[in-house]
């Protein structure tokens, strides 16, 4: 009896402590529906409400709709979420991690933006939570997030948008886009996505073979940046962003990149 005892009382110790402990989801929710919300608004009206050079906080009672195109997962997106919808892009920035686990890929979201910050970043537009006096910005607080961020439907095709180097322009930032017949440049090829030692972010080119080229971003934390990166050429997707007012591409993760061709005569 009492080592029956014993084992009851620590399976209920367990499930105890498990009870406290916030879930991280590596499986959806069981109810895959949108929320009772109707988005009223698109991300290229909010957008539209950037007219200068400064944050413009949002007044009106708006809703929009969109389906995460990046996330955190493989860490080379830190604190924030690649969203978008039929009208365009937007970094969605949230203060904490694994947001993956609630808002993967794929993922609809209906966000309620009354209250939130639309800035400009080195000409990238974010969705944020607050702007401090000498315009540095923060994303949503995980202990607020639930007041404006309301996860729907998973499992919503992502289909990127193809495109080439030669046609970049900015209606394509904070989208998945895909890259056809491309390769790393001859020194770029073989080398480590980023330093893992250092925790360092690395940029290396990408070309067409009309000599076209472009810049492949990885942060030191991605949990691919001791990788090599491939020596063919073939199909890339990856998240159109901008850094420093240079176009910057990101890719989410290695499988992301399918380069089985020969590279460019």
């Amino acid at each position: 009896m009492r080592k029956i005892s014993i084992a009851l009382f620590t399976a209920l110790l367990l499930a105890g402590i498990s009870s406290c402990v916030k879930e991280k989801y590596t499986t959806p929710p069981l109810n895959n529906v949108d929320p009772n919300l109707t988005a009223n608004a698109t991300i290229a009206d909010l957008k539209a409400l950037y007219t200068s050079t400064v944050p413009v906080q949002i007044t009106q009672d708006l809703i929009i709709s969109a389906v995460v195109v990046g996330d955190d997962k493989s860490g080379n997106l830190y604190k924030e979420l690649a969203i978008e919808d039929a009208s365009g892009g937007i970094t969605l920035s949230i203060v904490g991690s694994d947001l993956y686990t609630t808002m993967p890929i794929g993922r609809r979201l209906f966000i309620k933006v009354k209250n939130l910050y639309v800035v400009q970043y080195s000409g990238l537009f974010q969705l944020v939570a607050y702007v401090n006096g000498d315009g540095t910005f923060g994303g949503i607080p995980t202990s607020t997030e639930a007041q404006y961020i309301f996860p729907g439907k998973w499992g919503v095709p992502v289909a990127p948008i193809v495109t080439t180097i030669a046609g970049f322009n900015l209606n394509l930032q904070s989208q998945l886009i895909e890259l056809d017949n491309v390769e790393f440049a001859a020194g770029d090829r073989n080398q480590p996505y980023a330093n893992a030692t250092n925790l360092l972010s690395v940029a290396h080119t990408i070309q067409d073979c009309s000599g076209h080229t472009s810049t492949v971003y990885t942060s030191g934390y991605a949990n691919f940046a001791s990788g090599l990166t491939p020596s063919g050429n073939g199909k890339m997707l990856c998240i159109y962003s901008i850094y420093n007012g240079s176009i910057q591409l990101t890719i989410r993760d290695t499988t992301d990149i399918l380069f089985t061709g020969p590279t460019c005569p």
